[in-house]
């Protein structure tokens, strides 16, 4: 009798696929210095603030809602267990936005920059990276100075997003550089704000040196934070229509005392703060987030608001927010009851 021939059942090959997307604006309070006075004269416009999701990139590219946009898209090809090859999807790269030029009247494409992409699988086959640089400048160029020379151009945008594959199908994403300016959000596969670059730095961006930037080798580092609620979101609209008292403040800054007595509440428009109560760290913040409603409720300070980088907050009077809304705002935030590492 003949042995049976053995049978070797092999693993299907597989797809993880994935995607990440940031997006490129100009807000009202954060361009500083001379470009501001062409801004302010209806030369150029401000950006109103993208959606929550991105559901129609076109329909925004049509509104001139944003200034870039880089999209990495890829997917690695798994097989026995391991990665073995990774690259990108149909629709990856980066899409330049229209630019409003006299309040509308004239609208003209950017000039975008060739994307540059890098792919890499480990040798054994645990992970892989993909990682996308798109952007590019203004078409109309500018007078600017960088390191005590005259330039006749706009300086560069741009996002590195990167993409990192693991051999059990699980993906994460990363900002890992970004221009000082604008101000870019990041959306996940499923085409939702999920986290902001937390600084800008429109006048040292206007003054960097042209060859400090990805095509050169060059990159910023980009330091990103987790976005707001819903509810900020919405009182954000709430107090940037009021009479605000916008102000930039350095790192290390004490924006609210625990203890104090409760006048403003601020938004938070760029760079991050940490809140301690007590002495002990309760949590970061970045922009975006809604600061001091507790205290509209409670008479006074309940935690202290320190600057951790340079930031710029709205002040408004702590009227301004409606009671249920600010009730509804603490109920959320629960701030000084947990600690966070």
């Amino acid at each position: 009798m003949r042995p049976a021939a053995s049978v070797r059942h092999e693993e299907p090959a597989m797809r993880a696929q994935s995607s990440v997307t940031s997006l490129s604006w100009i807000p009202s309070e954060l361009v500083q210095g001379i470009p501001r006075l062409a801004f302010d004269a209806g030369l150029l416009s401000y950006d109103e603030p993208p959606p929550d999701r991105l559901d129609d990139v076109q329909a925004l590219k049509n509104k001139s809602a944003f200034r870039f946009l880089n999209h990495l898209r890829a997917v690695a090809e798994l097989d026995g267990g391991r990665i073995v090859d990774v690259h990108l999807a149909p629709g990856s790269g980066g899409v330049c936005g229209l630019t409003k030029f006299l309040g509308g009247a004239i609208r003209y494409p950017s000039l975008r920059m060739p994307d540059v992409v890098t792919r890499k699988v480990s040798d054994d086959g645990a992970t892989a990276l993909v990682r996308q640089t798109t952007g590019g400048r203004a078409l109309l160029p500018g007078l600017r100075v960088a390191h005590g020379r005259l330039h006749l151009a706009t300086p560069l945008v741009w996002t590195t997003l990167e993409l990192a594959f693991h051999a059990d199908g699980s993906v994460r994403h990363r900002v890992t550089g970004a221009s000082r300016f604008p101000r870019h959000w990041v959306y996940d596969d499923d085409g939702t704000l999920i986290e902001k670059v937390a600084l800008t730095d429109s006048h040292g961006w206007m003054h960097d040196d042209p060859a400090d930037n990805p095509w050169r080798g060059v990159d910023d580092e980009a330091l990103t934070t987790p976005v707001e609620t819903a509810l900020e979101r919405r009182l954000s609209v709430v107090i940037m229509a009021a009479d605000r008292d916008v102000q930039r403040l350095p790192a290390g800054t004490a924006l609210f005392h625990q203890g104090d007595e409760a006048t403003q509440v601020a938004l938070l428009l760029d760079g991050i703060v940490e809140v301690t109560r007590d002495g002990t760290k309760l949590v970061e913040l970045g922009p975006g987030a809604v600061l001091g409603e507790r205290a509209l409720l409670e008479g006074a300070r309940t935690a202290t608001v320190r600057a951790v980088t340079d930031v710029t907050v709205a002040l408004v009077a702590g009227d301004t927010l409606p009671r249920d809304e600010a009730e509804l705002l603490v109920a959320g935030h629960r701030r000084e009851e947990v600690t966070q590492d």
